[in-house]
């Protein structure tokens, strides 16, 4: 139900006024909210978490929701649940970590690589994330040597490096944001002098220029 919420509200953020900055925020802030709770869904005792964490839907539905609400997390929020929405971001930091040693999970060695044992579920995730992918699956998923082990990455059949943050949720193409840009840079001021106050929606062909911003 909660999965089903988050892609409405998606819906209609893309396809909002870019001009109402204050419709588009509260729609931010409600869709953070949703894909928070959503995820909250596998915020559980240990021993319980691989009974409820068990389809690849299941999988890609979790990486779906962490991208969503580091995406679409606000630098500064204001009001009645701002509290509330600062402690369900601490949760949802917190569930992230428990969650890790599962989301990373890879087969035994292959050829001297491992392959990632969900990657099936985490390409059905990048092709929701990133609508703008015609490039295939990839399904090469692995973890980074022990220093980034935090990361994931895979190559798709294009030759697109994807790389997944699995500790913050954060998902880079081409080592740029694949959709929305973050809050940071859209408050940045130098960003609104040039660009004024559009939605920081970015597409394939605008990011590298967009994004040297950060």
């Amino acid at each position: 139900m909660t999965y089903r919420w988050v892609n409405e509200v998606g819906m209609k953020l893309d396809s909002s006024d870019t001009s109402d900055r204050r419709s588009r925020t509260h729609l931010q802030h409600r869709l953070c909210m949703l894909a928070a709770t959503c995820l909250s869904t596998f915020d559980i005792c240990p021993e319980h978490i691989l009974a409820t964490l068990v389809s690849e839907e299941d999988f890609s539905i979790a990486l779906q929701c962490a991208v969503i609400v580091h995406d679409n997390t606000l630098t500064s929020s204001s009001g009645d649940d701002s509290l509330y929405l600062t402690r369900m971001l601490s949760r949802h930091r917190r569930l992230l970590h428990h969650l890790e040693p599962i989301l990373s999970e890879s087969s035994p060695l292959v050829r001297g690589r491992a392959r990632l044992l969900h990657a099936d579920a985490y390409d059905h995730a990048l092709a929701r994330l990133w609508p703008g992918n015609h490039q295939g699956n990839s399904s090469n998923w692995r973890v980074l040597r022990k220093q980034n082990s935090r990361w994931i990455s895979c190559v798709t059949s294009g030759g697109q490096e994807v790389h997944y943050d699995i500790l913050a949720g954060e998902l880079l193409v081409g080592g740029k944001p694949s959709g929305r840009l973050p809050q940071r840079i859209v408050d940045h001021a130098t960003y609104k002098s040039v660009f004024g106050a559009v939605s920081g929606q970015i597409c394939s062909q605008c990011s590298p220029a967009v994004s040297d911003l950060s």
